[in-house]
């Protein structure tokens, strides 16, 4: 008697458990770094905080160390709460610490078929080079200076917003900075509040975001489960996987799409992908399919990686200024005293290179990303090979956790990280002028071969919409008593 393709799965499953179960208790003599056991099955799979999870590792921190780890399921999770520990691992070892855990959920071809994005590929794989050289190409320090006019014509259009409907700051915050993406990546312009394209990158983020929830999918840590056919009872995960690939292959191919039609007609803005479809990935103007699909998902991934991190950035700016007046002031006064009162307000509008000219509004910004991190968690890691870590054992497979929210409110790097002060990154009296605490910078835009590529892009388009909203607006709480209590954030990949 033969035995059903359903047996032979839950027989193949039952092993695969019990192997990995007694695996898990065989290596509980080795030097695992510390952290809380959970259950037998399980491990601490439904004790993580589902809205704060960087919260409560850097609570456990201070019970076993900076270097903690704790199961879930089949897989062990280290988390690194110190910035001594970070730049060690992620940066001093980056070649077996760059690479992404593999989700089952997000990645398997059969599930939702994203393990060649941007964010999520292998750093192993020849596509990480190639979509690294882009993008860095693309949004370098030099690339964003040709993006200059639509970067303050985009600024102008949040600013006058501003005035014109102050209590829809967070549509029009969001609305710039969709519109200055979209535009550098595809050439297109946001047409209304309800746009399709602006609407479907933000509908993508979500469903990562969703798909890589920690211990919410039983097939990421028991891949062997993405077997089970659709129709059974209790593989809703594998009907839900096959909408979200859907929707996702959607979401990608729509904008890149749109430019290939806007180029056939020969009318269209430039872009980085219309200027990559013309040049080739490999700048001779050759495009074969496979380069193509590089090019669309570095245009997916422009999006991935700058907006809703900008948008957070601005919102919180926003939100400091006003509670803050002093350092609101402050900026102001710079801001004021780079132009005469005789010119046009037309052409006051701060460019690129006026940024190069300011000096205490470049450490408001650093400020903000410290005192309202975007990332709390940085996007996880995974060690390729077996490591020794102040004699811990850091086992090949491993997820690392970088806890960013844990070095940003560090007081032996930051005294009082609770207070929001920009002056702590004045620069130190001498000829160097070096600041006492850490630029957060190097903490906020990514570690090692994962740092991120448009981090020059980012910083530059950023600062342009903070002095340009001081200089022609003055942000005041709409209740004008500062609250007591604590700023609270909401939650996520980005807060």
């Amino acid at each position: 008697m033969s035995l059903s393709p359903f047996l032979l799965v839950s027989a193949a499953f039952a092993s695969a458990l019990l192997f990995s179960v007694f695996h898990a208790h065989r290596r509980r003599s080795s030097r695992f770094p510390p952290g809380p056991t959970g259950t037998l099955f399980g491990g601490m799979a439904s004790k993580i905080s589902a809205t704060e999870p960087w919260q409560q590792y850097h609570a456990w921190s201070q019970q076993y160390g900076p270097v903690m780890s704790f199961r879930v399921y089949n897989t062990r999770i280290v988390v690194l709460n110190s910035y001594r520990s970070i730049h060690d691992l992620l940066n001093g070892r980056a070649s077996i610490y760059s690479d992404r855990p593999y989700s089952s959920m997000l990645h398997d071809p059969n599930m939702c078929n994203r393990g060649k994005t941007v964010f999520n590929i292998s750093a192993k794989h020849p596509r990480h080079r190639k979509y690294r050289k882009l993008l860095q190409g693309g949004l370098s320090a030099k690339a964003t200076k040709e993006y200059e006019s639509l970067l303050v014509d985009e600024t102008k259009a949040l600013v006058e917003g501003l005035a014109e409907m102050p209590r829809m700051v967070e549509w029009l915050v969001r609305r710039n900075a969709g519109a200055m993406i979209m535009k550098v990546a595809f050439g297109y312009t946001i047409a209304d509040r309800n746009d399709f394209f602006l609407e479907g990158a933000k509908e993508s983020s979500q469903i990562s975001g969703k798909a890589m929830a920690p211990g919410r999918w039983l097939v990421n840590y028991y891949p062997i489960l993405r077997h089970v056919p659709s129709w059974l009872p209790g593989a809703a995960f594998k009907r839900q996987a096959n909408e979200w690939r859907e929707r996702f292959d959607s979401l990608t191919d729509a904008p890149h799409e749109w430019v290939k039609e806007r180029m056939a007609t020969g009318k269209y803005t430039e872009s980085f992908t219309s200027k990559l479809l013309k040049a080739g990935v490999d700048g001779r103007g050759s495009l074969c399919g496979e380069d193509e699909n590089i090019v669309k998902f570095c245009a997916a991934g422009l999006y991935a990686g700058a907006a809703d991190t900008t948008i957070s950035a601005l919102l919180s700016f926003i939100l400091l200024m006003a509670l803050y007046p002093a350092v609101q002031e402050r900026g102001q006064q710079e801001l004021d005293s780079l132009f005469d009162d005789g010119h046009d307000q037309e052409s006051r509008y701060l460019t690129l290179e006026d940024l190069d000219r300011l000096d205490y509004l470049p450490l408001v910004m650093k400020e903000v990303l410290r005192f309202a991190c975007v990332g709390p968690l940085a996007l996880p890691h995974e060690v390729t090979e077996n490591d020794i870590y102040d004699n811990y054992l850091l086992p090949k497979g491993s997820t690392v956790l970088a806890n960013v929210w844990s070095i940003m409110h560090d007081p032996e790097l930051y005294p009082d990280p609770f207070t929001f002060n920009p002056d702590r990154f004045i620069p130190s009296s001498g000829s160097e002028k070096i600041s006492q605490q850490l630029d957060p910078c190097v903490v906020a835009f990514g570690f090692g071969k994962r740092t991120c590529p448009g981090r020059a892009f980012a910083e530059a388009s950023m600062l342009l919409t903070m002095a340009n909203i001081l200089f022609f607006l003055s942000i005041r709480p709409a209740c004008p008593q500062v609250p007591s209590a604590p700023l609270q954030f909401t939650t996520g990949f980005t807060r």
